[in-house]
């Protein structure tokens, strides 16, 4: 194991783009089933997947990686939001304030209340 260790020293190692490349690999295997000639695609992605772990130029890895992470993030935080808004939907109203866009909420039942942004001040009326 410590000789495992001792050659890993510098290199890149696992990141989130190699486990979504991981996982996507995988999700196209399972589809070459289907459609053959996409396992050549799938070995590719693992190829890739695995070129990017032993590499020992990190600062190259860690941009991709951070490119990867600047889609990939509004990404799971829309999903995050939706399964909280989903969480609460008996429980509060959400909306975007109309000059700044900022996401509030408000409990419901509680008729028209005047709302103020926090991020602006804007004032406005809302139906909750």
């Amino acid at each position: 194991m410590q000789k495992l260790q001792y050659w890993m020293m510098g290199r890149n190692g696992t990141d989130q783009l190699s486990i979504a490349l991981l996982i996507a690999g995988f999700v196209i295997s399972l589809f070459s089933n289907f459609f053959w000639p996409l396992i050549f695609l799938s070995y590719a992605i693992y190829i890739w997947m695995l070129f990017r772990m032993f590499s020992r130029n990190l600062p190259a890895r860690q941009r991709e990686n951070q490119v990867f992470l600047r889609v990939w993030r509004p990404i799971t935080q829309w999903f995050s939001f939706q399964r909280t808004r989903f969480r609460d939907r008996k429980l509060y109203r959400y909306f975007k304030c109309p000059h700044c866009g900022l996401r509030l909420r408000a409990p419901k039942g509680r008729g028209k209340i005047q709302v103020t942004c926090q991020k602006c001040h804007t004032e406005f009326i809302k139906r909750v």
